[in-house]
């Protein structure tokens, strides 16, 4: 699927840039010639694009007097639903064991009916590469077996090109707010002297119920959303005096 993107870019002077908006500052490595002349910009893009995949988790829990009866019971029933997936054209390496545990239950206890009862809990993380063929991948694997439908997130496949293409856009905005207030100043920009991003932005996934799946029966589709990328760049310019 391709992806739409829209870009916002903004930027923000430094506080380091002492004095008036471009107003050059010594470095500590001055030469006999003259300081160097620097001013320091922030600059910030967004990136906004429409998800391609979807990553969806399908829960099986199975109940039993022993654990081994548990767990015999929940491989059967797991079992059923990876072969669904399969048939649905999910591949083996998009799927993958996020959750497998017995836990030891206690039922009517401190009655005379109290038992003990042993629940098997096995949870896939499906990777679904064709949106529009989601939801029948989700009624699949609910009508082989699978019992909770849970943690779908959407996201794009591609998360490194558009953090690339934000850091770009991040880039080229401080840089038209350096040659804009180096130009006020009688000054141009000359060069770089340092790039640094501010954190480390990925595209966010975007969390979905599998109760509004649901509503789009019998088979549900899953509605697209925009996933934002937002990075910031402080970027630190060289200046000459015109």
């Amino acid at each position: 699927m391709k992806n739409r993107t829209w870009i916002w870019v903004g930027a923000l002077v430094v506080a380091a840039v002492v004095g008036f908006a471009a107003r050059v500052v010594a470095a500590p490595n001055s030469t006999p010639s003259g300081p160097a002349k620097l001013i320091t910009v922030s600059g910030t893009a967004t990136v906004s694009t429409m998800p391609d995949e979807v990553l969806v988790d399908f829960g099986v829990r199975t109940q039993a007097g022993s654990s081994a009866d548990a767990l015999a019971a929940n491989s059967v029933k797991m079992q059923s639903v990876l072969e669904a997936l399969a048939d649905a054209g999910i591949e083996q390496k998009d799927i993958e064991t996020v959750r497998m545990e017995v836990n030891q239950q206690k039922l009517d206890r401190g009655t005379k009916h109290e038992q003990t009862v042993y629940v098997a809990q096995n949870t896939v993380e499906v990777t679904i590469r064709d949106l529009s063929g989601s939801g029948s991948v989700i009624d699949a694997a609910v009508a082989a077996g699978a019992d909770q439908v849970q943690d779908i997130r959407f996201q794009v496949s591609n998360p490194t090109d558009v953090h690339t293409e934000a850091l770009q856009e991040a880039v080229r905005g401080a840089r038209a707010k350096a040659d804009a207030m180096a130009a006020a100043a009688g000054a141009r920009v000359t060069g770089v002297v340092s790039i640094r991003e501010q954190g480390n932005a990925y595209p966010r996934s975007y969390n979905e119920s599998a109760g509004m799946l649901a509503l789009a029966a019998p088979t549900p589709v899953v509605p697209p959303h925009e996933i934002e990328t937002s990075v910031t760049v402080t970027v630190v310019w060289s200046l000459a005096l015109t």
